[in-house]
């Protein structure tokens, strides 16, 4: 395939036009490379960490994301081809799982990294922050958001909160990349993939550790004192928190055993839950008004969620949403080749129907 295709104009001149399967293809070995040296990288600062959590994510690869993929799909195709749903799925399949392997692969090897790297922000960098975040949240509200949070919803709402944060997010993130993974449009897909890549590396990684922090929830273990008290407090009288204890109780007893566990890693400043919920807004507001208005009505359920729950303090999810569109905006803005930048950023069409 030659870089660039021509057609005549009214004169007879040839006009050259970029061939988008070109740019995205160097822009794509770009991206691989950054992601691979990524997960290099965690592997030369803690290999035993590196490899143990490698094995550790390999049973949820293997089993949630299938089944998520088949029932997304399976939806996808009740939609468009009533008829014949079976064949839409199996011909998608094989139209698209040629692209949408090394997606998959790559993002395996980037979220071990993640989590490694997670795991070992306090030896670089030992948890100073929250006091300075405590404050700043305390400032710019007068008074303490996860308070202002439990005193607008009820207990008996606050079920909602803590499943819409923990199992709706995780549905939302992993179901959004599968879509990605399978999606037949270079620009927008590839605009995504890199906005992904930099969201994990530079909210999760670098901020992550200039401003290591644990959170309110666990502020007074690593520092001492009562200061968030009374939010453990409303947290134990809640009888839907008990996820929220579980994976502190979990997170805790991994850092004080050093154990690299999946999903380790205590890390709030900047929220990557708020961080990933954003980035989503952005890619599915190009869907429509409705696609728009669902997904940013998310992103602001998941920064509540954030506080009501004591994993942030507020300015970690600002953080979050101010960074992520910046990055969103430089993908498209360098990332892509200069003739697909509108196109990237217009009506986004869904995957092109499976043959009949």
């Amino acid at each position: 395939m030659s870089a660039c295709t021509g057609h005549r104009d009214g004169d007879g001149r040839t006009l050259a036009v970029p061939d988008l399967d070109i740019a995205t293809t160097r822009s794509g070995w770009l991206l691989t490379a950054m992601c691979l040296a990524y997960a290099l990288a965690a592997l030369c600062v803690a290999p035993d960490r590196y490899l143990h959590l490698a094995q550790s994510y390999v049973q949820p690869f293997a089993f949630f994301l299938p089944a998520l993929f088949a029932a997304g799909l399976g939806l996808v195709a009740l939609t468009f081809s009533r008829q014949n749903p079976t064949r839409f799925m199996l011909d998608t399949i094989r139209q698209r799982w040629l692209g949408a392997a090394p997606v998959i692969l790559l993002f395996f090897l980037g979220i071990t990294a993640f989590t490694t790297f997670k795991i070992s922000i306090p030896d670089f960098v030992p948890f100073y922050a929250d006091g300075m975040l405590a404050e700043l949240d305390l400032g710019l509200h007068g008074a303490d958001p996860w308070a202002w949070a439990h005193s607008v919803v009820p207990e008996s709402v606050s079920a909602v909160v803590f499943l819409g944060y923990g199992y709706g997010w995780h549905v939302q993130w992993f179901g959004t990349l599968l879509f990605v993974a399978f999606w037949n449009n270079p620009a927008g897909r590839l605009r995504y993939l890199w906005a992904l890549a930099l969201t994990t590396i530079v909210c999760g990684t670098v901020l992550a550790t200039l401003l290591s922090s644990t959170g309110p929830i666990f502020h007074d273990q690593f520092y001492g004192g009562d200061r968030f008290g009374a939010l453990r407090d409303a947290l134990a009288h809640n009888s839907y928190a008990a996820p929220v204890h579980t994976y502190a109780n979990h997170l805790l007893a991994a850092f004080e055993s050093k154990r690299p566990e999946l999903g380790g890693g205590i890390s709030a400043m900047p929220s990557m839950h708020v961080a990933f919920a954003t980035l989503n807004a952005f890619f599915l507001s190009g869907f429509g008004r409705r696609w728009a208005f669902a997904s940013w009505s998310f992103t602001a359920f998941i920064l509540f969620g954030s506080v009501y729950t004591g994993w942030h303090y507020a300015v970690d999810g600002y953080l979050s949403v101010l960074v992520v569109s910046v990055l969103w905006y430089l993908a498209g803005r360098f990332v892509l080749p200069r003739a697909s930048r509108d196109s990237a950023g217009m009506e986004l069409p869904l995957p092109e129907t499976a043959s009949r």
